[in-house]
């Protein structure tokens, strides 16, 4: 009978953890490729003629740090999102708003800025004492302190509990558990960070409870190492930001990528798929070339990365597809790709060796990730 009780419970926490889901999952369908929009505006908040596009597009979309506070604005990163979420809201009740927050480094573009600033003892330092600091001004959260996760923890809490906010994405994990902070912060001190971070995602999942979700970047495999699917207990959706690009664009490592995205889309999560057009926006010649170009470059190319993400999309994954975080950078850019009929797919991929195939119902799809990275997209 005690076997039959726990295996009970067990199976009403799942099932009410399901339920939640459900209710909070932003509505999915295959009738089309599933898009996602991540990006922050430079300058001013969403125009009319934009925010009625998003919420037109999409069921989803992540709002990036320092969005929409140009030089001399009055706003923060929170009051920006939060504007920008409201806005959406009205003409989309249905779409799904995620808040930006980094696990590691501290932006000086939110209001909590302030806070931590006055912390010294909340500053991370190197094993020799002295800050360990990114590119030249980020101060890093020291995230073993039981009170900085605290106040981290409380300003997720702050941004995400109203009714224009559904979540909140988590960055930078991959940059706490990245073996080279061994060589700064000494093995001692990048294990407890490394268990810190375990803790402050459980942390988060008890402030926030289950009708809140959680995205975290995410899923990645390199050479040397892969993150995968570490969190599933306590979130809600993962992306894969590097697919085939930066030190994820081998064979081995996209076809990882493609197992752990698969995986999670097995275990009910939402996954974000980012896609590349073969460069980015720290290609300096790319990034020098006229907006047009770079938008048929981007429109030449997008075949390989969605047959990519179709191949092992389950549902409540979404595309996301651009050249950099802010929005010129591609991020509302729309493709003819999009507004093909796609239709439910009619079974999980097939693989031989680095070759995939996939049906759906209006499209067939072929992938090779050999070095030749040979893709076919049939719509019919």
């Amino acid at each position: 009978m005690k076997i039959n009780l726990i295996s009970f419970c067990f199976c009403i926490a799942v099932g009410g953890v399901l339920n939640a889901q459900k209710k909070v999952y932003p509505k999915f369908s295959w009738e089309k490729v599933p898009v996602t929009f991540h990006f922050r505006k430079v300058d001013t908040l969403l125009t009319k003629q934009e925010a009625e596009f998003i919420a037109a597009k999409t069921s989803l979309i992540t709002f990036e740090k320092a969005h929409a506070l140009g030089k001399g604005g009055k706003l923060n990163t929170e009051e920006s999102i939060i504007h920008d979420a409201r806005v959406l809201k009205r003409i989309n009740p249905e779409i799904k708003v995620f808040f930006y927050w980094n696990a590691l480094l501290d932006y000086p573009f939110y209001k909590a800025s302030y806070e931590f600033n006055s912390k010294p003892n909340w500053w991370l330092k190197k094993e020799d004492g002295t800050l360990d600091i990114k590119s030249n001004s980020l101060k890093k959260y020291d995230l073993t302190d039981v009170k900085l996760r605290e106040w981290w923890v409380n300003v997720v809490k702050k941004n995400i509990d109203n009714d224009f906010i559904d979540g909140v994405f988590i960055d930078a994990l991959n940059q706490v558990k990245a073996d080279f902070n061994i060589k700064s912060l000494g093995e001692e001190k990048f294990n407890e960070m490394n268990s810190a971070v375990d803790q402050l995602m459980k942390e988060t999942r008890e402030k926030i409870g289950v009708n809140k979700m959680i995205l975290w970047n995410g899923i990645r495999s390199t050479p040397h190492k892969t993150v995968g699917n570490d969190y599933l207990n306590e979130t809600d959706a993962v992306m894969i930001e590097h697919f085939g690009a930066f030190h994820s664009a081998t064979p081995e490592t996209m076809a990882s990528d493609l197992d752990k995205m698969h995986e999670a889309g097995k275990a009910k999560k939402i996954v974000i798929f980012k896609g590349w057009p073969g460069f980015t926006w720290l290609d300096k010649e790319d990034m020098a070339l006229p907006l047009e170009t770079k938008r048929q470059i981007a429109k030449s190319n997008i075949e390989f990365p969605l047959a990519a993400f179709l191949i092992a999309a389950q549902e409540h994954a979404y595309f996301v597809y651009n050249w950099g975080y802010r929005m010129d950078f591609g991020g509302l850019e729309w493709y003819p790709e999009y507004d093909k009929p796609l239709g439910k797919p009619l079974g999980d991929f097939t693989k031989k060796g680095f070759i995939y195939t996939r049906e759906f119902e209006h499209a067939s799809v072929y992938l090779d990730l050999k070095e030749t990275q040979k893709s076919k997209i049939s719509w019919y």
